[in-house]
């Protein structure tokens, strides 16, 4: 999988792959299919596959023009696990998910395209 190549109102691409909906970019894969407990907020329960994979850091892009936002409990999910979280707007987030992965860095990023 690439890096991310584009990010714009409801569309995230990708080594090739479009997204048009929120999803999980690890660096080997977008899980497209990914959707949140709540449509608004990101909850603990919404990131179990990504705390299985033990990335350095989960990037949360809470969206380009209508802002998520991320449960406390959430924050101190990734806390625990010793898992750095960032939360900033999408594209920002891109860049950011973009520089830690060009570094080598195990990084996950979810995207709120909208």
């Amino acid at each position: 999988m690439a890096k991310i190549d584009d990010i714009s109102f409801a569309k995230l691409v990708s080594g090739g792959k479009v997204c048009r909906t929120t999803c999980l970019v690890f660096r080997d894969k977008i899980d497209s299919r990914w959707w949140r407990k709540t449509g608004t907020v990101y909850s603990p329960d919404d990131f179990k596959e990504v705390i299985s994979t033990n990335p350095e850091t989960v990037i949360l892009g809470i969206g380009l023009l209508n802002k998520l936002t991320v449960a406390p409990e959430t924050l101190t999910l990734f806390e625990r696990e010793g898992i750095k979280c960032e939360v900033m707007d999408s594209q920002p987030a891109v860049d950011r998910f973009n520089a830690l992965y060009d570094s080598g860095k195990s990084v996950v990023g979810a995207f709120h395209l909208m």
